[in-house]
């Protein structure tokens, strides 16, 4: 039985999470912090997990995602989601305007829905008695497919309507990124040392259509109603169906406007197009509705789209100047990105002086060299590129930009992964990494120091008490307990921590140095081979292309990083500071499962990377694809396409108990 003062929080917790989310996507506003919203989620998942017949569908809780599918099911929309024809200046649209007036033997201006168009990904939300069931993309336009998964990891979009009675709704709209969460999941993603997303839209798309909904999950989408399938009973107009979305808790775009005449309408294309800078998500046109319900279903659709509305964009945000300069930035990962310090020219509202050219290949794809005249835009990125060079008037141009294989920072070596576009820092002292490199040398999968996570990590950077990966062993208890948050005690088990992480064995201390392309798995097949460090720093390119999984870009990677002088200085003052890694040599074949490769899919109860862990720890190589070199599968239920061509390859494949029998 379950309290009623239990039940009374959990209720009052749930509706502070949605009127909480209402508020910042539907009116851009924010009254509580991250940190305060989080505890929120934290207390209702505490009181869910106690009392589990407290979970509802329709809880903030259920947006976590579900396991992988193996393909998108099919969805049919009735009726189709068309596109929309374009005008493309004022002209086009007085001739918009005087074919409906003529058609329809209007004696006046029609009035006009004038909205932003949102540059994202279309979407439908089908709600049964107020209830969100199903969810898809627009594809093309008659059949697309059901992201309904990976919908309900949506905040913005509720999985109960606020309607009494409920109602049965189709609502049309578009999943987007805002702007200042795309920049935050770059950052993050960025700081994990992946690839940032070029532009919003592409990211959007991409993220929601993810056979992963716990993907989806993880990435702060949003979405923005346009219109229903169908009016709702009572509901006469553009503007009057906007008005009964938003108080469903359906977001609607808040910068729309109600126009008569083509005046009317050109002032507000204008106005957008103005203030697109200022708006917090990505817009690349209007799109003009005739507002009266009844006035669009006179003058109907052809078959891909409707002709009581149109879209009218904009001319693209690109401008000319000249390229002065190409210079290096390292990021807080040891990522370097080329970038061109331009002439300053305004586009889109402000003066560009810099712009991105992304990576090495997008960079020699433009051929833009100092001196050069070059398109830079702003329209669909959240910071300014360059487009395209156009080269020099007197053809006299300077020579191509090469890569430093030395970082600017720190002048350590510069690795770029095999089939990757990055270049990174290998230096894991290097100034511009170093929060980073040690937040990474503490956690779980390298040294695994408790307590040494990425705000003591800044700490101790901004505090200047470590600057290199060593000076962590020379910390003393009065220096770790006048950091904030660190008393006696905290300060106390922190160095106690880092004296048992100089007992670690090769592999942890390999992935520590966060090497690029090196992670715990290579690292594993690298302990195996040499004995200890010294080998290891003593190895020539042959010895580590012997090693299986290693091709010559990483072997020269590993080289490199071994055998140049700022690294292994790193490397001498950690042996100095007392470490002494031995590989695992021999000792592997006496475990379970050695020298095999282990594939997990499906639905199995440990985190991935916990199971990945045990499989290493019990001599396994653990990969995420199926081939022939593929010993053992451990299915957990949902597999799809995975367990399929492990049956195709006659592999073995074992339940996750007998994984853990045998490891065990």
């Amino acid at each position: 039985m379950i309290p009623e003062n239990v039940k009374s929080e959990a209720g009052n917790i749930r509706e502070l999470i949605r009127y909480h989310n209402r508020l910042y996507y539907s009116e851009d506003r924010i009254e509580i912090s991250d940190s305060e919203y989080d505890a929120l989620m934290r207390r209702l998942i505490e009181l869910e997990s106690r009392w589990p017949k407290l979970a509802t569908d329709d809880s903030p809780t259920q947006r976590v995602g579900s396991q992988p599918l193996s393909r998108f099911p099919s969805i049919l929309w009735d009726p189709a989601m068309l596109s929309l024809d374009n005008v493309f200046s004022a002209e086009e649209f007085s001739e918009f305007n005087r074919r409906i007036i003529r058609e329809l033997d209007l004696e006046e201006d029609p009035a006009y829905s004038v909205e932003p168009k949102l540059d994202g990904l279309a979407v439908a939300l089908i709600y049964r008695n107020g209830v969100l069931v199903k969810a898809g993309t627009r594809g093309d336009g008659s059949e697309g497919e059901d992201v309904t998964p990976n919908v309900r990891t949506l905040r913005s979009i509720p999985l109960k309507l606020t309607s009494d009675p409920p109602v049965d709704l189709v609502v049309r709209g578009e999943v987007i990124f805002r702007k200042t969460d795309f920049e935050k999941m770059n950052e993050y993603r960025e700081s994990l040392g992946l690839e940032p997303f070029i532009n919003p839209r592409n990211a959007a798309s991409g993220s929601l259509r993810q056979l992963d909904s716990r993907i989806t999950a993880s990435r702060p989408l949003s979405f923005i109603a346009y219109g229903t399938a169908r009016w709702p009973e009572g509901i006469a107009s553009q503007h009057s169906l906007f008005n009964l979305l938003a108080e469903l808790g359906i977001p609607v775009n808040p910068d729309n406007f109600l126009c008569r005449g083509v005046d009317e309408v050109e002032k507000a294309y204008h106005r957008l197009e103005e203030n697109r800078a200022d708006l917090p998500w990505e817009i690349d046109g209007v799109v003009i509705k005739l507002d009266e319900a009844s006035l669009q279903e006179r003058m109907g659709a052809l078959s891909r789209s409707p002709r009581w509305a149109a879209a009218w964009k904009f001319e693209a945000e690109e401008a000319v100047t000249q390229l002065i300069d190409i210079e290096i930035q390292v990021g807080r990962t040891g990522r370097l990105t080329p970038v061109a310090r331009l002439e300053p020219v305004f586009v889109g509202g402000v003066t560009i002086a810099n712009a991105t050219l992304h990576n090495e290949d997008e960079l020699h794809r433009k051929d833009a060299r100092p001196g050069d005249t070059v398109i830079v835009r702003r329209a669909g990125d959240v910071i300014p590129e360059v487009v395209r060079s156009l080269g020099r008037p007197d053809e006299k141009r300077g020579k191509r930009f090469e890569f430093p294989r030395s970082c600017p920072v720190c002048d350590g070596p510069v690795a770029r992964e095999e089939e990757a576009s990055a270049h990174r820092c290998m230096n894991p002292s290097c100034p511009a990494k170093l929060r980073e490199s040690l937040f990474h040398w503490g956690s779980r999968d390298a040294l695994d120091i408790e307590g040494l996570g990425s705000k003591l990590a800044e700490q101790l950077v901004d505090k200047d008490m470590v600057n290199d990966v060593s000076d962590l062993y020379n910390l003393t208890l009065p220096q770790l307990a006048s950091l904030d948050r660190m008393g006696d005690k905290s300060a106390d088990n922190l160095i106690r921590e880092l004296g048992k992480s100089l007992t670690s064995n090769l592999q942890r201390f390999i992935t520590g140095l966060g090497i690029p392309g090196i992670g715990r798995t290579v690292a594993g097949l690298l302990s195996t081979r040499f004995s200890d460090l010294h080998e290891l720093m003593n190895a020539d390119v042959d010895e580590f292309l012997a090693v299986e999984g290693i091709g010559p870009v990483l072997a020269d990677n590993l080289h490199r990083f071994f055998s140049e002088k700022i690294t292994r200085d790193v490397l001498s003052r950690l042996i100095d500071a007392g470490f002494k890694p031995r590989g695992s040599g021999a000792s592997d074949l006496e475990k379970p499962l050695s020298g095999l490769t282990v594939v997990f899919t499906g639905g199995i109860s440990l985190p991935r990377s916990e199971a990945r862990i045990m499989a290493e720890k019990a001599g396994a190589k653990v990969t995420g694809s199926i081939s022939a070199r593929t010993d053992i599968v451990v299915a957990g239920p949902g597999a799809g396409e995975k367990l399929r061509k492990a049956r195709e390859l006659g592999l073995e494949i074992i339940s996750e108990d007998e994984f853990l029998r045998r490891i065990n």
